[in-house]
């Protein structure tokens, strides 16, 4: 099937699928600061951008030996964390979110007010983490704070929703999303436990999983929760950018450097139902029975790039949980996240519907 058809069944679906579904959301939490690197300095008010990562990589390693000055302009700082982000465009499109993670554990960071007054329930099992986000026209380097993060787990979650209860909000949940699990690490904790209260439910709730970088987690870590998510008794989807893609690949000893034959590759080795991967242009899936590409509405100068995944994330959960085809998922992933990025905010479900109208018609 070609891009313009998947686009326009993808429309069609989005149109009739108005059913609210509930999502438990995490586990982490961080306030971000997204800031711009100064490249020079006309004046108080006026500077030019650092435009690229390369180009900062560059300005880094000239002052090896040395030292350097470099100015950090902070433009906004807002809810962060994979799981806040996610949850947040989820509501967005109208879905139903309880979140489990990192808000505030005396009481909520005010960042995160809007999305505890929009969520069913939430659950905070410690203060948020601190990210620095510098901005890059081609990506961003995220400069994460995490000392709080050890005291999301199994223990603390338990004291605050006995098996009991966690059984029963299983019980009325869709799906749970996992994220930044590298960041997390007691998170694999979570997932067990999680798994065995889903052994005795009749209709266990999909799960989804973003790694997040696991650059830093061992190869011994990285196949531990590979195991966790393969055993799960439900549909699992793990969802990773090209990079995270690769270093999945690496572990597993997979050579294909295709996103669509790397998916496909780390889908029969893993027996994970679903795997994802989403390169900046466009993003890939493979399934059991189904290996698939579609292309992205790809911007040169996004106005926000941090939590573009978690946007793209968001929009293919949405349409899984729809009943869409894997491809028509990518497509919703695809299209929230190239709203997101041009507009620095997640699309309504109407907007998400006339953006990919939009895209339809050029």
């Amino acid at each position: 099937m070609n891009q313009p058809e998947i686009l326009q069944d993808t429309i069609r679906k989005m149109e009739a699928y108005h059913e609210r579904k509930h999502i438990v959301a995490g586990f982490d939490g961080f306030v971000d600061e997204i800031i711009h690197v100064v490249d020079k300095r006309q004046s108080h008010e006026s500077y030019d951008r650092i435009k690229d990562i390369t180009a900062f990589s560059k300005r880094i390693a000239a002052s090896a030996g040395l030292s350097a000055n470099i100015e950090m302009v902070p433009v906004q700082t807002k809810l962060g964390g994979n799981g806040p982000i996610m949850a947040n465009a989820l509501i967005s499109l109208g879905q139903e979110i309880t979140y489990i993670g990192a808000i505030g554990k005396q009481h909520i960071d005010p960042v995160f007010a809007d999305l505890a007054d929009n969520c069913r329930e939430v659950i905070s099992l410690t203060d948020p983490g601190h990210t620095d986000a510098l901005e890059f026209y081609d990506g961003k380097i995220m400069m994460g704070k995490m000392h709080t993060m050890v005291e999301v787990n199994a223990e603390n979650l338990l004291a605050m929703l006995p098996k009991e209860k966690l059984a029963e909000l299983l019980s009325e949940t869709d799906l749970v999303a996992f994220t930044n699990w590298t960041m997390l690490s007691n998170l694999n904790g979570i997932i067990s436990l999680f798994g065995e209260l889903m052994e005795s439910s009749d209709k266990p709730p999909a799960v989804f999983i973003d790694l997040a970088d696991p650059q830093k987690r061992t190869t011994a870590d990285i196949r531990e929760v590979i195991r966790l998510i393969s055993a799960l008794p439900c549909d699992t989807i793990l969802g990773m950018n090209m990079n995270e893609s690769r270093i999945i690949a690496e572990v597993l000893e997979i050579q294909e450097e295709d996103a669509v034959a790397r998916a496909a590759a780390i889908q029969k080795d893993t027996g994970i139902d679903a795997i994802v991967i989403h390169p900046v242009h466009g993003a890939a899936v493979a399934t059991s029975d189904t290996a698939t590409w579609v292309e992205g509405p790809y911007t040169k100068k996004p106005k926000l790039t941090t939590g573009a995944g978690d946007n793209f994330n968001a929009g293919f959960c949405n349409g899984w949980l729809g009943g869409f085809t894997p491809a028509e998922c990518l497509m919703a992933g695809v299209c929230t996240s190239g709203y997101y990025v041009r507009n620095a905010q997640s699309p309504s479900h109407d907007e998400l519907l006339q953006f990919m109208r939009d895209l339809a018609n050029n």
